[in-house]
């Protein structure tokens, strides 16, 4: 009975945990994306200053 039970819950609560990794991913990507554009912005920047 208590392994039954513990599929039930594994059940009830497997569809919220793939919603919640898609948004973390999907979230990350911009993120990242907008800190790499920075770093390569700085970068430039610096590269004219120093010439």
């Amino acid at each position: 009975m208590g392994v039954e039970q513990l599929c039930l819950e594994r059940l009830v609560s497997a569809p919220m945990i793939e919603p919640l990794l898609c948004g973390i991913v999907l979230g990350l990507i911009p993120v990242t994306l907008a800190g790499l554009f920075v770093a390569a912005w700085n970068q430039y920047r610096r590269g004219t200053l120093l010439d």
